[in-house]
């Protein structure tokens, strides 16, 4: 199959299952803000993000690994499967401990054994995931996403809804769910026949964990972006504010959820097309589609912003729309930075990863502790911000220098002057704001319509020849 069209099919199969799990999504966010306060709110997301910060590093990223030689045609997946998990259930059983001190400094010490499972439940569930990537299962994968969103929904009701545990209810159900997904993709991707500890291989765990060593930093610290501003916020504003911002992430995660679609079926495909003929024009035609993409993508979000938040949220969570725009530009940027690391695993360069994420995070946490007590929670959004566009910039010189693909500047330009006007008239509560929103997404469609069109004409060349690259 065609290069194009193989990652087009790969991103449409992901997108099958996700699309419908985050229609499911807006459902439980709505449950849960309609149904816990903002203190109770803001406390479950820090351990949610809590989790997502010593999760990797319980694991050493292994998963990472899993799909990097499972890729590998050399080498046998079963090998690199049970060596992973080996691994992985190991280091897991010392990031408990870790785990528990954690939760004892940071006051959820009654809530540390449904960390724990949390943990272990969404760490091993990565792993699995990956591995059926790497077996090309990925509609089985895609149904997988869809039965986990509709458990999530259905344990969401149960635990916070009919038995009102509150946060303990926020975090089971997340558990419960990711424990049934487990349990799903061990049965029906043969997954317990891919286990075989008579296959663990000592040198092969050397080099997956010399490949992932260098993402355990790169995980801690793009925490430190996307996450740290909620602990910030919650002690120079409170858990309620706290409550209101944590909620404002929700917004610009719909531009993570087309982005992540994407980055599945791009990181495969970065790694199995790095060093073929024309692999630079491939990654330059991908990156001008998926720019535009996204500009258009945001820019639609930045128009629909206030209806958006009405359809996602609980009322008393109605605020929340004006600390989303410089959020929504952050993720805008982090999608450009994920795009940018699929270069990186392809070519093997996971240290720069690592560099350009410290920066980002030492940008971060400087302008959180400077704007935050200035100017309040919008000096949160805006040190975000902040961090992923400078590691934006910084990737970008970094990959052309490794790959030489070519970037159209002059629309680059054009894009963020657009997202940033939109981002602007939001923020001031301008008059006629809707009417200058909707300007500023048609001014975005028409400077990424060619780049669109041209992609669209592409996919459906049907001659049975190669497209041009």
């Amino acid at each position: 199959m065609d290069r194009y069209k193989k990652l087009v099919s790969d991103t449409f199969i992901f997108s099958l299952g996700s699309f419908s799990s985050k229609i499911l999504s807006v459902l439980i966010l709505k449950l849960v803000t309609s149904y816990m306060a903002e203190d109770s709110y803001s406390v479950g997301e820090k351990i949610r993000t809590l989790i997502n910060l010593i999760g990797p590093v319980a694991s050493l990223s292994l998963a990472d690994s899993v799909l990097r030689f499972g890729l590998d045609k050399t080498l046998s997946r079963k090998k690199v499967y049970t060596t992973a998990v080996s691994f992985s259930l190991m280091s897991m059983a010392a990031g408990m401990i870790v785990l528990a001190i954690v939760a004892a400094i940071s006051g959820f010490r009654q809530y540390t054994g449904l960390m724990m499972a949390f943990m272990f439940t969404s760490e091993f569930r990565w792993i699995q995931q990956q591995h059926l990537k790497a077996k090309d299962y990925i509609k089985l994968y895609t149904v997988d996403s869809l039965l986990s969103s509709v458990s999530l929904v259905l344990f969401t009701l149960l635990f916070i809804v009919v038995f009102k545990l509150d946060i303990a209810g926020y975090i089971l159900s997340i558990v419960m769910s990711d424990l049934l997904s487990i349990l799903f993709l061990t049965y029906f991707g043969n997954i317990r026949k891919d286990f075989r500890l008579s296959e663990y291989d000592h040198e092969l765990r050397v080099k997956m964990c010399r490949y992932s060593a260098p993402l355990i930093p790169t995980a801690v610290l793009w925490w430190v972006v996307s996450s740290s501003d909620l602990f910030f916020v919650s002690k120079f504003q409170g858990e309620d504010i706290n409550g209101l911002y944590a909620c404002a992430y929700k917004i610009p995660a719909l531009i993570s959820f087309v982005s992540v679609i994407f980055f599945r079926a791009w990181q495969m495909s970065a790694i199995t097309q790095y060093g073929t003929d024309e692999y630079r024009q491939y990654y330059s035609k991908v990156m001008s589609a998926y720019s535009a993409m996204m500009f258009v993508g945001s820019a639609g979000i930045m128009m629909l912003i206030q209806w958006l938040t009405k359809l996602l949220t609980g009322e008393s969570f109605w605020e929340s729309y004006k600390m989303a725009p410089f959020l929504i530009i952050a993720s805008l940027m982090q999608s450009f930075c994920n795009f940018l690391s699929g270069i990186y695993n392809a070519t093997g360069r996971n240290d720069k990863s690592f560099y350009t994420s410290g920066i980002a995070a030492i940008t971060n946490i400087l302008l959180n502790l400077v704007l935050i007590p200035i100017v309040g929670v919008q000096g949160a959004a805006f040190a975000t911000m902040t961090a992923y566009v400078v590691c934006f910039f910084i990737r970008l010189k970094d990959t052309r220098a490794l790959v030489g693909y070519k970037v159209e500047w002059e629309k680059l330009v054009i894009n963020s002057g657009i997202i940033l006007f939109m981002a602007v008239i939001i923020l001031i509560d301008a008059p006629f704001m809707k009417v200058w929103l909707f300007i500023g997404f048609l001014a975005a469609c028409a400077v990424n319509a060619p780049s669109l069109i041209q992609t669209a004409k592409k996919l459906l060349h049907r001659d049975g020849g190669t497209a041009d690259a």
